[in-house]
């Protein structure tokens, strides 16, 4: 709820302050005078983007300056984020706006900067804008369908707060699917690349033991005949055959010639014992050789065999990395990535399953809520058009029309419906949107009598209307008088009028005029005394500055509205 209003150097005002209280407050003053200003001084202050040319002539910048009362249960309404970031809490709120001329506006909440939409975000709905050709929210059809979410009751706006959680939980889970769907083609086609070096990887059995094994045999049989050769050669000079020297005599008659002088030294007899070792070890090494030779057999098929399966060793590696280890590797890796794809269809199904259930969800909440929304239209209706028998539009007829949405197609963040308020003026003329509605007169007492249904409904706030009132007089103005009354005991009404019968309701009078201080016109705000309003009422009127006739006529008048006996 907005406290006061503070304007400095902005365009034609140089200082002024509007203090509310609560009731109803009126501004009144001759044409030009820059009644306007006020309102579009609010409306920069509520979140409107700046143009050129607001700072006054002569100042560097111009600053707007609202303080509001804000309630434990709006703050908890709002994103976390911005409460975090402005430090909000309930009680009072001070809002800053600085236009530059240069062009760099700033804003602030409690004197902590924030972006603009942070701050349209927190006061943005704190007050509501009504006029002949401005009229803000009324005249938007979400607006208008929240409007009538607010008039169906408790149990609406709970579903609606349910249904809004869970749509946005669906636009999450929506987004993901999306994204995986469009990655989808990619990872089938590197699954498929994976599959295949898997299978071949696979098929290839590869074995760091068997290589080691089979690379040995391949070196024994890829010099078999001259291992052969080698060995009986070797056995020959061991055994003395042939030509070669007897290496066991020789190493007879050495045992036995340190056996004649071992008595002698005892280390001689542990040579010839070694000697005699050595003896045995010849032999053995002779017949092992032998052996060896006879069982190595010279195999070309099984060379090729080997060569053949070293081959595939051999190929891995140069296509996995270098080395068996490193195609191994490879193969635990694939194994791994491709158990993960697995993993991905699962859970791409489990995402859809998911996303299928919450858009059941949303759409059972959307079908109550329509359901609802068109009970309620009903209500709203003969309420509005009986407002309007009572604002001199006794043939007007106001029509809430509920158009639902195919589902799940038509599915949107706040149910399946468009809702929207047609105007029929007269008998048989077909309804027609407000946002199209000719006649300002009609226009402004069709919305007022939309405000006045919602009394109560909607949650205490600052109503602003600026001349709502245009384009009606006589007995239609006293009624808009009253209902802006009526309205006032509930809401803080901030009224822009040029009727002495709605302004003689005001429970604050504020004048609106322009002062010259050498070559500069200024804007000025005066709250006027008890008979500073009935003088002011008088000039309404068409009565003269200090006429005593006019004046007693706009007492009796101020008089009577204080007493509700105006009609």
């Amino acid at each position: 709820m907005l406290v006061s209003l503070s304007i400095k150097d902005f365009v034609l005002i140089e200082d002024a302050t509007l203090d509310l209280a609560g009731g109803l407050t009126v501004l009144t003053g001759e044409t030009g005078a820059g009644k306007t200003l006020l309102t579009q001084a609010l409306s920069l202050l509520l979140g409107d983007r700046a143009s050129e040319g607001l700072v006054a002539e002569g100042a560097d910048e111009a600053l707007i300056q609202g303080v509001f009362e804000l309630s434990e249960e709006y703050v908890a309404a709002l994103q976390p984020e911005v409460v975090d970031l402005a430090g909000l809490r309930g009680g009072e709120l001070v809002v800053t706006r600085r236009l530059n001329r240069s062009g760099r506006n700033k804003c602030f909440l409690n004197a902590v900067a924030v972006p603009l939409g942070a701050l349209s975000e927190v006061v943005g709905d704190l007050v509501s804008f009504s006029g002949q050709h401005e009229h803000r929210r009324l005249l938007r059809s979400p607006y208008q369908r929240d409007t009538l979410d607010a008039f169906a009751g408790a149990d609406q706006l709970a579903d609606r707060s349910a249904y809004g959680a869970t749509w946005t939980e669906l636009r999450k889970v929506a987004e993901r699917l999306a994204g995986r769907r469009r990655d989808r083609g990619m990872r089938d086609q590197e699954a498929d690349f994976l599959r295949f070096q898997s299978a071949e990887l696979e098929a290839a059995a590869l074995d760091l033991e068997e290589e080691e094994t089979l690379e040995s045999e391949q070196r024994l049989l890829a010099r078999a005949e001259e291992v052969v050769r080698a060995c009986h050669d070797v056995a020959e000079l061991l055994s003395g055959e042939g030509d070669a020297p007897d290496v066991d005599g020789v190493l007879g008659v050495a045992r036995a010639r340190l056996a004649s002088v071992a008595d002698v030294e005892p280390r001689l007899a542990a040579v010839a014992v070694s000697l005699e070792h050595a003896a045995a070890s010849i032999y053995d090494g002779a017949s092992g050789l032998r052996s060896f030779a006879h069982g190595l057999e010279v195999d070309p098929a099984r060379l090729e065999a080997l060569d053949e399966r070293l081959r595939v060793y051999s190929g891995m590696a140069r296509k996995y990395g270098g080395t068996t280890a490193s195609a191994l590797a490879r193969l635990d890796e694939v194994r791994a990535r491709l158990q993960a794809y697995g993993e991905n269809e699962e859970d791409d199904t489990a995402l859809t399953a998911l996303h299928d259930s919450l858009q059941q969800r949303c759409v059972a909440l959307a079908e109550t809520m329509s359901a609802r929304r068109r009970e309620a239209a009903s209500r709203l209706e003969s309420l509005v058009s009986a407002e309007l028998a009572q604002l001199g539009m006794p043939q007007g007829k106001v029509t809430v029309l509920v158009k639902p949405r195919e589902t799940p197609e038509g599915l949107d963040a706040a149910g399946s419906d468009d809702v929207e308020f047609l105007l029929a003026a007269n008998p048989g003329a077909p309804g027609r949107s407000l946002a199209r509605t000719a006649s300002g007169g009609e226009l402004s007492r069709v919305l007022l009598a939309i405000q006045t249904a919602l009394v109560g409904v909607e949650p205490a706030e600052t109503l602003v209307f600026d001349e709502i009132d245009a384009g009606v007089g006589g007995l239609t103005a006293t009624a808009v008088g009253a209902r802006l009354r009526a309205m006032s005991q509930v809401n803080r009404l901030v009224v822009v009028t040029h009727l002495p019968q709605v302004a003689a309701y005001a429970d604050r009078h504020v004048l609106v005029s322009k002062s010259q201080k050498g070559h500069r016109v200024y804007t000025c705000l005066k709250t006027l005394s008890d008979e500073e309003a009935v003088g002011e009422l008088s000039r309404m009127m068409g009565g003269r500055p200090g006429d005593p006739g006019a004046m007693e006529h706009a007492r009796a008048l101020r008089g009577r509205a204080a007493a509700g006996l105006l009609d």
